[in-house]
């Protein structure tokens, strides 16, 4: 999934199957030094489907235009905000994939020139599948039981919306707190 939000501005959320040789930790330190592109590779059970990525991403994106962030590094807060939590430590432990890891998630926003030479670099290292951000009973399962989701919930609003209102509202409190502060 790539789509445009502004002028020259897009959102990705990109499924990757990287070669045997390379690992998640090493992708993320590469598209470091990218520039104005913020990308976070994360498993890819974080991933409801589509329209939850694409919900995620612009409460991320919208963040980062008015300066709000959890963490120090911006790509670090769409981690949390997959996994609903402030807690940084959680995050990274539950949602980076580990190095034997060879599908994941590249998500984040910038530049649509940026976004296109990170894509046409990371062919270099494997290969984009869609299919690793297709819904599945697995993923919908370990969504349901990490965030502990009642059955009701589940039938009444899916997944995917619960879990883009939950980290709106996680979130807001945090925003509200620290708007406050730099008023005073």
């Amino acid at each position: 999934m790539i789509e445009s939000i502004g002028d020259e501005t897009v959102l990705f959320c990109l499924g990757f199957k990287i070669k045997e040789e390379y690992s998640a930790a090493y992708v993320q330190n590469v598209l470091e030094g990218f520039g104005d592109i913020v990308v976070q590779a994360l498993d890819k059970h974080f991933i409801a489907d589509t329209e939850h990525a694409r919900l995620i991403l612009l409460q991320a994106f919208e963040a980062f235009k008015r300066g709000l962030y959890v963490a120090k590094k911006s790509r670090v807060d769409i981690l949390l905000k997959f996994l609903c939590t402030k807690k940084i430590e959680t995050a990274l432990k539950d949602a980076f994939p580990a190095d034997n890891v060879k599908e994941f998630v590249l998500a984040g926003f910038g530049s649509r020139e940026k976004v296109v030479e990170m894509v046409k670099f990371l062919e270099s290292l494997g290969a984009f599948d869609e299919k690793i951000l297709e819904p599945s009973r697995e993923k919908l399962e370990f969504l349901i039981r990490y965030h502990g989701l009642s059955e009701d919930e589940v039938k009444n609003y899916g997944v995917g919306k619960i879990l883009c209102d939950k980290s709106a509202a996680v979130f807001s409190k945090y925003y509200k707190l620290k708007s406050s502060a730099s008023t005073l």
